[in-house]
C-alpha cells in the first residue's frame, strides 16, 4: 500500500511539475524533486525514467549543481506568459481587466528576470512541451469562455429588459397625449387581439409603431438581443426598408380583457407587452432567452422576468400552423402573466 501511495503521489508531482513549466506561478523543481523521491521509494523503473529524461532531469541537475535557470527557458516562459495574457485581453474588453492582466504580467516577469541565470543550453522544445502547452491553453479557454458567454448573455438580457422599460415609458407618454388610451391596432376602435407588428404594407403604422413615430423612439428598442430572429438590428433594418416590420415583442392591445383606458382600475397588475415566443409551423421559431424565460412589461411600467418553457401553452410559448394567420391566439400568455 505504501508503494502504491508513493507511486500515485510521484505521478501527481510530475504532472504538477510539468504544468509549472508553463505556469510561472506554479513551482516546477520542488514537484520534480518530490516525484524523484516518491519513485525512488516505489518504482526504480520510473525513477530511472525521470532522472534519464533529458528535459525534466535538467531541473533536478540544476538544483543539485546550484545552476540557475537557462536563459532560453526564461525567454520561453516570458513569451508564453505575455502571449496568454494578450489572448485573455482580447477576450474581455474591460480596462480594469486589462490593468489586472498587466499587473500580473509585470509581477511575474520581474520574478522570472530576477531568477539566477545560466548560460547552459536547455533541451530543444519537445512534443511533450507542445502537448502540455495546448492542454494548458485548452483548460484556460474552458474556464474563461463559459464565463464570458454567461456575461455576454447577462448583458443582453439587461438590454432586453431596458428596451421594454423604454417602451413602457413611451406608452405612458402616448396615454397622456391621447386621453389616457393605449395605441390601438387598426381603425378608430380596438381589435382585441395581440400583435408583434408595428407597420404594415404601404407604410401604415399602428399599435406600438405609433409611439415609434410620435416620440421618435429608435426602432431597435423593439428588438430583444436574446431573440435570434427578432433582435434590435433586425427590427431597425426592417423599419428602414419601408415594408412590414415585425418586432421581438408582442403587444397585448385589448386582448384577454385588457381595457383601452390605460389607467382603468381593472388593468392593475396586468401585462401589456412581453417577449414573443412562438413555435411556427411555416417559418423559423422565435426563441427569446432560449425559451427559458420571458421579460414582461406590466401596465405600471415595471418589468419582470418570468420562467418559460418550450411547451406550447404551458406558460408563455405560443404557436402558429402553416397557412394560418401570422399572430396566434395569445389570451393564455396574458392570463399566465397577469397578477390580478
Amino acid at each position: 500500500m505504501r508503494k502504491r501511495i508513493c507511486f500515485a503521489t510521484g505521478w501527481l508531482c510530475v504532472v504538477l511539475g510539468v504544468a509549472g513549466i508553463f505556469l510561472p506561478l506554479l513551482p516546477t523543481t520542488p514537484f520534480l524533486l518530490a516525484a524523484a523521491f516518491c519513485f525512488g521509494e516505489s518504482s526504480p523503473r520510473f525513477h530511472c525514467w525521470l532522472t534519464g529524461n533529458r528535459y525534466l532531469n535538467s531541473y533536478l541537475e540544476n538544483y543539485r549543481s546550484g545552476c540557475g535557470v537557462p536563459r532560453k527557458i526564461k525567454a520561453r516562459s516570458l513569451m508564453f506568459l505575455w502571449g496568454t495574457l494578450a489572448v485573455s485581453a482580447l477576450l474581455v474588453h474591460e480596462w480594469w481587466y486589462w490593468g489586472l492582466l498587466a499587473a500580473v504580467g509585470i509581477g511575474v516577469s520581474i520574478h522570472l528576470v530576477m531568477l539566477k541565470g545560466s548560460l547552459r543550453e536547455p533541451p530543444c522544445f519537445t512534443l511533450v512541451e507542445l502537448l502540455v502547452s495546448l492542454g494548458v491553453i485548452a483548460v484556460l479557454a474552458g474556464l474563461v469562455l463559459p464565463s464570458l458567454s454567461r456575461a455576454r448573455d447577462g448583458a443582453r438580457a439587461i438590454v432586453c429588459a431596458s428596451n421594454l422599460r423604454l417602451a413602457g415609458t413611451a406608452l405612458e407618454y402616448y396615454a397622456d397625449d391621447n386621453a389616457g388610451m393605449i395605441p390601438n391596432v387598426t381603425g378608430p376602435g380596438y381589435s382585441a387581439y395581440s400583435i408583434p407588428i408595428v407597420r404594415m404594407f404601404g407604410g401604415i403604422t399602428f399599435a406600438l409603431g405609433r409611439v415609434i413615430e410620435q416620440y421618435r423612439i429608435p426602432p431597435e428598442v423593439f428588438g430583444c438581443p436574446l431573440n435570434p430572429d427578432r433582435g434590435p438590428d433586425y427590427v431597425d433594418s426592417q423599419w428602414r426598408g419601408g415594408g412590414v416590420v415585425q418586432t421581438g415583442y408582442i403587444y397585448r392591445e385589448t386582448d384577454a380583457g385588457f381595457l383601452p383606458l390605460k389607467a382603468h382600475p381593472r388593468n392593475a397588475g396586468r401585462a401589456l407587452v412581453m417577449d414573443f415566443a412562438c413555435m411556427s409551423g411555416s417559418g423559423n421559431p422565435l426563441t427569446p432567452h432560449n425559451l427559458e424565460s420571458v421579460n414582461v412589461l406590466y401596465n405600471d411600467s415595471h418589468v419582470e422576468k418570468l420562467r418559460n418553457t418550450a411547451a406550447v401553452g404551458d406558460r408563455y410559448t405560443t404557436s402558429t400552423v402553416a397557412g394560418a394567420m401570422t399572430v396566434p391566439a395569445c389570451a393564455f400568455i396574458w392570463e399566465h402573466a397577469d397578477t390580478e
